[in-house]
């Protein structure tokens, strides 16, 4: 079987098996038995399916060092709006149907199909794999077993990208202002202090608020405020109003700069929620980055546009990469391109060969304009 016929089938059968966060085990035993009939050192931690597979080159002079694959086979729940049975991973017009085809079984079965078929012979260090659950929520994914890896010095993270180089992504910050006032009956408001009022004031001292300049990949920082809790009924003054933020930190405001800034601006009480996804961006001239975006189909490097568990791999140089698009995601009817999927492995098996190969190819030195 091809590696193109490989990658279909593969992801194929991972669609038909729900892995919702927190019920990835299914989803877990069959890739990981996939993974040991095509030779692959296969060990699972929780649920998670960890492979290495180890080079066998002999002289030379390329370093032994090691190249991280890492994706998630858990999805979110299919929810409404679809038309279709999101489990059955139908093959129609080129596209391959149903729940986490996109989001991200497609770079699971890519980078699963790309290290089945390298030529190991060529290869110094070891490719590891990750293919990891919870990334939708957070707890028991990469977080928990990345000290369980073997060494690596760089990541690749598979998300839908359009097979796109991204070097860099925004952070986290999740954070709610506490507007403390007075109830009263709302005919006599003199008697009491009205939160709203003051929400109001900090919502529009926030939206006044500089972030700092644009990174020239992601773009300005954003702050938005998402949710207002205030009041009980029509006729009483709200004693407490809570403004629930959503923050996308950069390098030029980060997660800290940020929260310093809501907190000199507002009067309410600064309540932070989550802090620890901070941004993360690898130099555009890294040599994982020039060897991926020679490798890339579209040779375009460019920010990503969400979250991903990059941002557990920060130590390491790394870029997010994978087939599919982010309008996909969690959609309703998710599907993914059939072609997309097979670029995607032999873009992977490009930069494998680049970064661990035996001699480096010219691609790591002429990489393809950045469009």
């Amino acid at each position: 079987m091809t590696p193109h016929e490989d990658v279909v089938q593969l992801l194929r059968a991972l669609v038909r098996i729900p892995s919702v966060s927190g019920e990835e085990d299914e989803c877990r035993d069959v890739l990981a038995q996939w993974m040991v009939t095509r030779g692959i050192q296969t060990e699972l931690h929780g649920r998670n399916v960890i492979g290495v597979v180890e080079g066998t080159a002999v002289g030379g002079e390329r370093p032994d060092r090691g190249l991280l694959y890492c994706t998630h086979i858990d999805v979110v729940p299919v929810g409404p709006g679809w038309t279709r049975d999101p489990w059955d991973g139908a093959l129609i017009n080129g596209r391959i149907h149903g729940r986490g085809s996109n989001d991200a079984k497609s770079s699971v079965a890519a980078m699963a199909v790309a290290a089945a078929h390298i030529d190991r012979s060529q290869l110094y260090g070891r490719i590891v794999l990750a293919f990891v659950c919870d990334e939708e929520t957070g707890g028991d994914g990469i977080e928990a077993c990345r000290d369980t890896l073997p060494p690596c010095d760089a990541a690749i993270v598979g998300e839908p990208s359009e097979l796109d180089v991204c070097p860099g992504q925004r952070g986290l910050l999740r954070a709610s202002i506490k507007v403390q006032g007075r109830s009263c009956h709302a005919s006599r408001p003199h008697e009491g202090v009205n939160a709203l009022v003051g929400a109001a004031r900090d919502v529009l001292a926030l939206d006044a608020l500089d972030l700092g300049e644009s990174h020239p990949l992601l773009g300005r920082a954003t702050l938005q405020p998402t949710v207002l809790h205030a009041g009980t009924r029509p006729n009483v003054l709200p004693g407490e109003a809570v403004i629930d933020l959503d923050g996308r930190p950069t390098p030029a405001c980060d997660n800290e700069r940020m929260l310093q800034l809501i907190d000199a601006a507002t009067e309410g009480e600064l309540i932070v929620k989550s802090k620890r996804l901070t941004p993360v961006v690898t130099p555009e001239d890294a040599e994982i980055v020039r060897i991926a975006q020679a490798a890339s189909p579209t040779g375009k490097v460019r920010g990503f546009g969400g979250l991903s568990d990059r941002v557990h791999l920060a130590d390491i140089p790394g870029l997010v990469m994978g087939p599919g698009t982010s309008v996909q995601s969690h959609a309703p009817d998710e599907s993914v391109a059939v072609d997309q999927v097979t670029q995607a492995v032999d873009a992977y098996t490009k930069i494998t060969n680049a970064y661990l190969g035996a001699v480096a190819p010219d691609l790591v030195l002429n990489p393809t304009p950045n469009p």
